[in-house]
């Protein structure tokens, strides 16, 4: 998914550069108080709810993340 289609949907930018250097590229989605999505690298999608985080494996489009956001809001 892209930087731009991301932030079209809502999400933040929470990217950070750990202490040894190591870009990671990570966007962030406050659903709802209860959920959160998290998407890093170029196809890694987390969610949260009430503070469990699961891996959607099948995350894998935009259409696919509008999807899932639908299905949570």
């Amino acid at each position: 998914m892209k930087k731009e289609e991301l932030l079209e949907l809502g999400f933040k930018t929470t990217s950070y550069t750990d202490m040894d250097g190591n870009f990671f590229k990570q966007f962030t989605l406050d659903v709802n108080e209860f959920t959160k999505i998290e998407t890093y690298g170029d196809s890694v999608v987390d969610i949260c709810i009430f503070a469990d985080w699961v891996n959607v494996p099948n995350c894998h489009t935009i259409e696919d993340m509008k999807n899932l956001i639908k299905l949570f809001s």
